[in-house]
């Protein structure tokens, strides 16, 4: 008896269209209900999201019937449950719709969809619980592996999440799906190639293929066709079904599902689908993407369906199946390796550093010396070496013969996609460091920073390298001036710029230990060691930094220069050079800034001046000059900073040319050399 045959036998397949029609009712009539909402690709993927829940395939080595997807409601965090990424965010109700026919919360939930205070948001938000001052608290939706929303992202989440799966060793599936408007955004093409060459098998890619985005019809604004084609060219397993036909939907998923540990690629389904499925008024009508029906249209399509769900219980009632073997569910608890981070740390102290080190290999050893934490993943984009990091993917290649030891990849020259397959292992408990030049880690990517890291609060350490005008010949493509103020707009980021490598080593420690997302800015060129040993500008050596606070390196009495990265050199040279008092402090967190510092050192000097190697807006500047007004401080104030792009040249020929140098500062500052 074929699959097919059984199926009809047991009734399957009006059990899950009576699934499906029910999710559709909840979903139009929690859009129409709250006047606002995206219905035409909500019904376009109805029955898509009832297999994926509801549905069922027989194993034949087990003599079983079984889940397409293993999830337990109950556990909604359950650490090697299949995940579900829904890229085309803005089909929640449908979502939230399935969810809670499964039970992952009550259906009552849904009558408060994108009210304040509900966790059904308007596009879908992760379901987190985050320890806040000691309490657990819960945030997102249960039953939400990603937030999602913005178009584009989905897919390279999902390959973070596989990637933790395959080199931590769990057997979870990841199941992604993709609108056709979705597919138009460059970073799903990287998430594309990234996922066949490394391998990850365990990706479902699926495309809800309804050929109407907001503004038409697909072939007319941008055509994807022949799409089959194209991911067959980028390596993937593809299939082209029907996407309301249960037998298909089955057979496919059923086929990644039993085969996926013998094939060699991840598989595509290119899902054909009817924008508005199941309502009359809303069928292939490209305005209904993101407008609600009307309580006449609602009210048809409500009867249609509740005829159609008492005709389907009806039916199902009557039938009289035979009994089926259905595989338990065994949550199966993968044990890691426990570890004390502290320990580590312990027992791999910072070593000493005699003579000038660019602050992005400080990180680097710090990176190589705690890389026993087997929490922590590398991600880099083509740039390991210049970023800091060949030392410790020299120790954890991501061809090692040993997969525990896998714990760093390079994805090409892909930033966006690289960020937000950081940010979907966070989902999965560990530690992505995700490396690039500053310039495309808080520009180039910022998008996915917000959306993916900075929003769920992801425990996401990003690297920006090569800061400043201080990265010299590069010349402006490359010298991020901005990237500080491009992450201070972000919320609960953490900002740590290091002035020495001592400091940049040290503080990637708190970094570790800190849970939540922090960008740390680096130098690519060798800078003085100022926290050292018998260092030039006879600073006591430190031996420890904390997240949140600032040093005072140098006493003084009229005026206070307060300083982050490498150009503390350059006021340490100031105060060498001036008949004044100048108090010198060295701030290496810019957020959150050490507002007690600021204050003692604007009641004792009664003036302050910031220098940075940065834009004048949005950097160590404006957060210096919060903590003044909100404080009200009466303090004299300037700064140091760029007033706009540079040029290709030797640091020091552009900072005297743009006013950052020792000379340059003085001159501004109406001080009196010696």
């Amino acid at each position: 008896m074929s699959q097919k045959e059984f199926l009809d036998r047991i009734g399957e397949i009006d059990r899950l269209e009576l699934i499906a029609t029910k999710i559709r009712l909840n979903a139009i009539e929690n859009i129409t209900k709250s006047k606002v909402g995206h219905p035409g690709g909500s019904l376009s993927i109805s029955d898509i999201l009832a297999v994926l829940y509801f549905g069922r395939t027989y194993d034949p080595n087990t003599a079983l019937w079984e889940n397409i997807m293993r999830v337990d409601p109950p556990d909604p965090l359950w650490p090697n449950r299949d995940r579900f990424v829904l890229s085309k965010g803005h089909a929640a109700p449908a979502l939230y719709a399935t969810l809670s026919e499964a039970g992952f919360f009550s259906k009552d939930l849904l009558k408060i969809y994108r009210k304040i205070d509900s966790p059904l948001e308007g596009h879908p938000a992760m379901y987190r619980v985050i320890v806040e001052n000691g309490k657990a608290v819960e945030y997102g939706t249960k039953g939400v592996d990603f937030s999602t929303g913005s178009l584009g992202h989905g897919l390279s989440a999902a390959a973070g999440m596989a990637l933790h799966a395959k080199v931590y060793g769990y057997d979870y599936n990841v199941y992604a799906m993709m609108g056709d408007g979705d597919l138009q955004e460059g970073m799903i093409w990287e998430a594309c190639l990234a996922i066949p060459n490394k391998k990850l098998k365990n990706v479902c890619g699926i495309v809800d293929y309804n050929r109407l985005q907001v503004d038409g019809c697909t072939d007319d604004i941008n055509q994807l066709d022949p799409l089959d084609e194209k991911f067959k060219a980028f390596n993937w397993d593809v299939r082209v079904i029907d996407g309301h036909n249960f037998y298909a939907i089955i057979d496919a998923l059923h086929e990644f599902k039993m085969t996926r540990h013998q094939k060699e690629r991840p598989m595509m389904i290119v899902a054909n689908t009817v924008k508005g499925k199941g309502v009359v008024d809303c069928e292939n009508v490209c305005s209904f993407h993101a407008v609600p029906l009307d309580m006449d249209e609602y009210e048809r399509a409500e009867k249609d369906f509740l005829s159609k769900i008492n005709h389907l219980e009806k039916k199902i009632a009557a039938q009289n199946p035979p009994e089926i073997r259905v595989k338990p569910l065994v949550k199966d608890q993968m044990k890691e390796k426990e570890q004390n981070l502290r320990e580590i740390i312990r027992k791999n102290p910072v070593q000493p550093y005699t003579e000038p080190t660019a602050t992005r290999l400080g990180y680097g050893n710090a990176l190589a010396r705690l890389g026993e934490y087997e929490k922590i993943f590398v991600l880099n984009a083509d740039l390991a070496n210049p970023c800091g990091t060949t030392k410790f993917v020299e120790r954890y290649p991501e061809n090692s013969p040993n997969p525990s030891e896998r714990r760093s990849i390079n994805v090409g020259v892909q930033e966006a996609n690289m960020m937000t397959m950081g940010a979907g292992m966070a989902s999965c408990d560990k530690i992505p460091i995700v490396n690039s030049f500053g310039i495309f880690s808080t520009g180039r990517a910022w998008e996915m920073v917000r959306q993916d890291i900075s929003y769920p609060k992801l425990n996401v350490k990003i690297i920006g390298s090569h800061t400043g005008a201080a990265l010299g010949e590069y010349g402006v493509s490359h010298q991020a001036i901005e990237d500080v103020g491009c992450m201070r707009v972000l919320p609960h980021l953490v900002i740590i710029e290091p002035s020495d490598a001592v400091q940049a080593d040290i503080l990637f420690e708190k970094a570790l230990e800190f849970q939540g997302p922090v960008y740390i800015r680096v130098g690519r060129n060798p800078s003085p060691i100022f926290f050292g040993e018998n260092n030039p500008f006879g600073i006591p050596p430190i031996r420890d930094f904390k997240i949140g606070k600032g040093y005072t390196v140098k006493e003084g009495e009229d005026i206070t220069l307060i300083c982050s990265g490498p150009i503390l050199e350059e006021a340490l040279k100031v105060a060498q050079l001036v008949k004044e008092s100048v108090r010198v402090i060295d701030m290496p967190t810019i957020r959150p800034v050490d507002g007690d510092i600021i204050e003692e050192a604007a009641i004792q000097t009664g003036r302050i001046c910031t220098v940075q190697d940065h834009f004048v807006n949005g950097g160590l500047k404006e957060e210096v000059l919060s903590v003044i007004g909100e404080r009200r401080l009466h303090v004299q104030f300037d700064y140091i900073a760029l007033s706009g792009f540079a040029e290709s040249g030797s640091k020091s020929d552009l900072y005297e040319k743009y006013g950052l140098s020792a000379n340059r500062i003085i001159k501004k500052l109406g001080l009196t050399s010696i």
